[in-house]
């Protein structure tokens, strides 16, 4: 078995063969990954067409790149979770920066929507009171959630603000009038076309800017004249596409997905970001392990391993240090769980992270493949936690992608964002007016 090493000796024959089975459920083919790089393609294209019939979000957003921003700028970054929100100034000179001041407020749990925005205020208010910020500057907002017509069109994540249908510029713009605050809402974008804004200022060539979070979500550079619904011929728009909304019968769905699907905030929907995001990967594992448990093949030593029964208990960021070394394994379902271990057991769980992992990235290169091929992008910028904490399953998403473009020699260089860009790419957005 390939995800195991030669010191799999200490597994039943019964153990090695239920692994087998695992790793087979959860493989992808070569086929499969061109496959689901073809019907990416499709569905990117279809989005784009007046009768959209696509499963993606594909909403176009018109961010100024051309202008090259000046002065001082504002950037209001909104967490899907509504949990923090983030605020930057920014102050350019000659297309570069010469200045920026971030800080993160936290946002007291339990808040009703108008109390949320009421908050946003307030954060705002005591940002620009600590830099003496009084002259009106314009404020780019940006939030992770899909915006059509700057209305919310969706909520999209298992602990998303509730805020479908609701006019986030206008209802902000209202608030920050009350208070009298020296700021002009200039635009409301979704994160990800942010991030795009961020990525191609700071390189003229990136065309694609992916994010690999507790959900994901790219956005790219598209030419008008593809654009049916917006009947205009020249220049270019950034599209926002939602990607964690494919469907397709390509995508490699086992029981474990369906169980997780099935018991998430919204079954049914993000297929595919079900597959491959931060949020669900660690999910994933523990449903592979109390499956185990149930059929004696895991924990046989520990007398009451129940705490790792619990959902969303065994977080992603496990999977990396466990992958490394199987000692790790051993630490954190002790610390964690309370739950005694024996080798097979360490080398069980290792195999159970690294099978799930492989095929997150295997399925993260081919969505960044099928966006590199549909965009014609030289460069695509990346970021996100789920590549923060492991390392393995980045390189590995990276040069899966890079296979697959290798036939149609369509090479792109990658870069790779910091946490925040979205801020910064909304106070470009802002000061590019």
């Amino acid at each position: 078995m390939t995800v195991l090493s030669s010191s799999a000796c200490v597994l039943s024959d019964k153990q090695r063969a239920r692994l087998s089975q695992i790793e087979q459920a959860f493989a992808v083919s070569t086929d499969q990954l061109h496959k689901i790089v073809k019907h990416i393609r499709t569905e990117l294209s279809l989005g784009l067409k007046h009768d959209n019939d696509s499963s993606l979000c594909m909403s176009p957003s018109f961010v100024h790149q051309r202008t090259a921003p000046s002065g001082t700028s504002l950037g209001m970054g909104i967490e899907a979770s509504g949990r923090r929100i983030r605020i930057t100034s920014v102050t350019f000179h000659d297309s570069s920066i010469t200045h920026t001041s971030t800080q993160v407020f936290v946002t007291p749990a339990g808040k009703s929507i108008s109390a949320f925005f009421e908050h946003t205020a307030f954060c705002l208010r005591e940002f620009l009171q600590a830099r003496n910020l009084n002259e009106v500057l314009p404020l780019g907002i940006t939030i992770g959630l899909p915006i059509s017509e700057e209305r919310v069109s969706e909520q999209t994540k298992e602990d998303s603000l509730d805020l479908c249908g609701k006019n986030v510029a206008r209802k902000l713009c209202d608030i920050f009038l009350r208070g009298h605050l020296p700021v002009r809402v200039t635009s409301v974008t979704n994160s990800a076309v942010s991030r795009l804004v961020a990525a191609r200022h700071a390189d003229k060539t990136t065309g694609i800017a992916a994010s690999f979070n507790h959900g994901v979500n790219a956005a790219y550079f598209e030419q008008l004249a593809n654009v049916e619904r917006l009947g205009q011929a020249r220049g270019s728009v950034a599209v926002n596409t939602e990607i964690g909304r494919f469907s397709s019968h390509a995508l490699p769905l086992t029981q474990w997905d369906h169980r997780v699907d099935r018991e998430s905030k919204h079954p049914g929907t993000r297929p595919l970001e079900k597959l491959v995001a931060d949020q669900y990967l660690g999910e994933i594992v523990r449903n592979l392990i109390t499956d185990l448990m149930d059929e004696r093949l895991l924990f046989t030593l520990s007398s009451n391993p129940k705490t790792i029964s619990t959902e969303y208990t065994f977080h992603t960021a496990y999977m990396a240090p466990i992958i490394d070394n199987k000692d790790n394994a051993a630490a954190i379902l002790e610390t964690e769980f309370g739950i005694v271990t024996s080798e097979a057991d360490c080398l069980i769980v290792r195999a159970l992270c690294d099978i799930v992992a492989n095929r997150s990235a295997l399925l993260s290169g081919a969505m960044l493949a099928a966006l590199a091929l549909k965009s014609g992008a030289k460069s695509v910028a990346l970021s996100g936690v789920l590549f923060d904490v492991n390392q393995k399953l980045c390189d590995d998403a990276v040069g899966t992608m890079q296979a697959l473009l290798a036939s149609t020699k369509a090479g792109v260089e990658v870069s790779f964002q910091h946490r925040g860009a979205e801020v910064l790419g909304a106070a470009i957005n802002a000061a590019s007016i």
